[in-house]
This record gives C-alpha cells, structure tokens and sequence, in this order.
C-alpha cells in the first residue's frame, strides 16, 4: 500500500512509470550490498516539484532504503520519507518519498539515485538498463563511480534479453530499443504539471522497449499530456508468466486496476500487445495455453470494458509481424492477422503499428529498417517509428 493515496492538492500528475514485475530467482543481476543504483528517466510532462514511488511489491522480505536523491539539470536534492533520511518498504508495499523542490521540464532527464546498504536481492524491477556504483552510498553525487561488473551473457531462450544483459543499441538506432528502468522505481511524479490527459500504454516487450517515451517527446510542451510505460517483456493479456520465467509478469488482465487504474489521473489507456498469447505456446511455453482467436478477442474485450466503465477512452494497436520462425508456422501468422482484422474493425478506437513498421514487399516481416536484431521486435528507429503513429493517433483524439 502506497503513503501517498491522494493529491493532496498539489496537481501531482505522473511524468514517468514503469510496471514492476518479479525478477525472483531469475539470476538476471546480482544482489545489491552497499551500492547505489542510479536510474536516469525521461520526462513526459514538466512541473515545480518531483517526487518518487519505490515499490517492493515482489520479494521475499523488506527492503531498506538508506538514502534516495533526485536529480534534474545537475542539482540533485536528497528526498526525505515522512520527514526521514531512510526506510524500509514491506515486502508487497511501496513508499512515496517526500516532494522535492526541483523544477521538471517536459523532455528533461531526472535521475534517481537509491542506496542500498543492506544484501538486497533483484527482485521488484523492470526496464533495461541502470547504473550501479563501487561500494558505498553515492545518492546524490555528481561524480558516481560506476561498478565494472561485466554484463551477463544473453539468454536466447528468454522472449527478450535480460535486464543490463549485454545487448547495446547501435549509435545508427538500428539496433535495440532499450529504455532505462530498474530495480524499485515504480513512479516519478510532478506537481503543478496542469496535465489535460495521462495516457497509461499496456502492453509487452514492444511497449517496455520505449515507443511512450518516444512519443512523450514528440509531443509540443504545451500539450500537457503525460503518455506512461506499463508494458512488461513477455507479458501477456490472458495468462500469467511461468513459473520458470517469472519475469514475463501477472497478465495484462490480472494487472489491469494496479498497472492502470492505479495511475494517477489517467484519462485514456492504450492496450498494445505483441504476440506472446500465441506466439509463446508450443514454443516456450506448453502448447495447452494455446489461445483460440476468439478467447483472445475475449480478453481485448474485458480490458476494453473495464477501461470504459472508469470513463477512460481506449486505443487498441494492431500487433506488428512475428519472427519469420515464428510466422512460418501454420497458424501463427493467420492468428495475428484475425486479431488485426477485429482492431481494425471493430468500431473501437485504434493506432495501426502493424502498417507502420511491416515490410511493403512482405508484410508478414517488420520492414529491415525497423527490425531489431531477432527481426520480431523494433528497433531504436522502429520504436521511433511506433511513437510517430501514436503520436499522430493521440491528434486525432485531440490531445
């Protein structure tokens, strides 16, 4: 349970958020002790002051938190927790530091630095890259000395690679999309941001990999409209990770009020899906998790509905092409088509990723362009790509 349940009428509105999800005997990072983590975000709205949500909502027991600091423009300003310099969040809960007097600018980078001065598993976390520090407490620091630990090698078997796990976007943007994240960091918020909409994106490992950042900043200042990541590599809509691969996270339906509804102010939601539903099973997964078409069209449906019953409006995206693995196998590609024809169709509101980025000369491939390296999921200039439609989506909606 979070400390901070209302406004307290200072207009907080979130700027950036992640969905966190359980890296519990995964073996992606090792442990913290004595080291400080530093996550540096983007921007979506600017406001007068910032403040931090750290969740500890997947773990086996409580975390310390021995100091935390917030960073904007090069000054940093260490942030109490109900008036005190550290804290311990209960496993399943999460705290809300006290506000910050630092001005946030739309487009602006805040970092976040957290210490963490006790054995601390990687448990509660998403996002791809962060910054950990030699031993010691740097919260706050401009100079942060990083730690030289070596990245994991790549787990192939995994529906994407790990966090901080060795796979580096090319400088020419066509290699992965990897947006910052982390362990703990669950919301950056500011106040006095006036914000007119707040756009909360569900989806997988396409959403995680940053299109709503990119789309945030497409958008002009004035706009007001705060656009939010609660997308979740692996994730997907009907059925809950494995046990074995935890990380892939609680189902887009299981985690809809926390990932959603819980986000201050949201307006509108964006439900963006790759194919993991069916693309997964028989693959990685067992083949009797094997949704029909309609039983995923189902699930659309129930997130649709419970969106509209708390007045927020819904964009659907279609779903961009599979791995050519993957679409060459009988019925997969059909599957994806079947539920893009129902997007398109179905009167609902949405955003066409897949004619973004899909191959003109083949359009069951993301066009080369766009392609990471596994050519299922986009690029830096994919992801651009991405944001660009629903940028253009969200004008059409009059944001």
């Amino acid at each position: 349970m979070s400390t901070h349940e209302t406004d307290d009428g200072m207009g907080w509105a979130p700027t950036w958020t992640q969905a966190m999800t359980d890296f519990r005997g995964e073996d992606d990072e090792p442990p913290f002790d004595d080291v400080t983590v530093r996550m540096t975000v983007p921007a979506s709205i600017g406001g007068s002051q910032v403040r931090v949500e750290l969740s500890n909502r997947f773990a086996d027991g409580p975390v310390r938190i021995g100091r935390c600091a917030i960073g904007v423009g090069g000054q940093f300003a260490e942030v109490a927790f109900d008036g005190k310099p550290s804290t311990e969040i209960a496993a399943g809960a999460s705290r809300w530091s006290d506000p910050a007097d630092l001005a946030v600018s739309h487009g602006g980078q805040i970092v976040v630095d957290v210490y963490l001065p006790d054995p601390t598993p990687y448990a509660s976390a998403n996002g791809f890259t962060f910054d950990r520090s030699l031993p010691g407490d740097f919260a706050g620091s401009p100079e942060f000395p990083l730690e030289g630990v070596a990245p994991a090698e790549v787990d192939t078997s995994r529906e994407f690679s790990a966090t901080n796990a060795g796979t580096t976007p090319e400088p020419d943007g066509t290699g992965w999309s990897l947006p910052a994240g982390g362990p703990f960091l669950r919301t950056v918020e500011v106040a006095g941001a006036g914000a007119k909409a707040v756009v909360v994106c569900l989806g997988s490992s396409s959403t995680a990999m940053g299109w709503p950042q990119y789309t945030a900043d497409l958008l002009p200042t004035d706009a007001k409209v705060a656009v939010v990541n609660r997308g979740i590599a692996g994730n997907r809509i009907r059925l809950d990770a494995p046990k074995q691969t935890p990380s892939w996270g609680r189902a887009g339906l299981s985690r809809f009020d926390e990932d959603v509804l819980e986000t201050r102010g949201v307006t509108h939601l964006v439900i963006a899906y790759n194919s993991n539903d069916w693309g997964l099973p028989g693959r990685i997964t067992p083949l009797d998790g094997m949704p029909t078409v309609d039983q995923l069209i189902d699930g659309y449906r129930e997130l649709v509905e419970r969106a509209r019953e708390k007045g927020l409006t819904v964009v659907l995206a279609t779903v961009t092409p599979l791995g050519p693995e993957v679409a060459g196998e009988p019925g997969r590609e059909d599957f994806r088509l079947a539920v893009n024809e129902w997007i398109r169709t179905s009167g609902h509101e949405f955003v066409d990723f897949d004619a973004a980025i899909r191959s003109q000369a083949d359009p069951s491939r993301l066009e080369d362009e766009y392609a990471a390296p596994d050519h299922t999921h986009p690029n830096v200039h994919g992801s651009k790509r991405l944001a660009q439609a629903m940028a253009e989506a969200l004008a059409r909606l009059q944001l």
